[in-house]
């Protein structure tokens, strides 16, 4: 078993695909943003101009960089495991090094 759960890596990887200009960054916001008023920051960004106005998207999406907090949420979770496991991988090398092992 990994360090990051299947969505956890995914994430970093489209990242890391957006990173290297092999994916857009408005494809990479349309997966992983979060969802208000049972529609996501990218659905209401093509709807600009059609069904909403850019005064309604900003003062939906806007404040606080709210379409950003599953984003955030993930970003915290990937370094809280990084923390952990580098704590873990440090124990284990001082086992390892040990001359005298069970």
């Amino acid at each position: 078993m990994g360090l990051l759960t299947k969505k956890e890596k995914e994430f970093i990887l489209d990242w890391l695909n957006v990173v290297e200009g092999k994916m857009d960054r408005l494809e990479f916001y349309k997966k992983w943003s979060s969802k208000k008023d049972n529609s996501t920051f990218f659905e209401d960004y093509k709807n600009i101009g059609t069904k909403m106005s850019i005064d309604e998207f900003k003062s939906k999406w806007c404040k606080k960089a709210e379409w950003k907090n599953r984003i955030r949420v993930m970003k915290h979770k990937i370094k809280k495991k990084f923390e952990e496991g580098k704590k873990d991988l440090l124990l284990i090398k001082s086992f390892l090094e040990l001359e005298d092992l069970p």
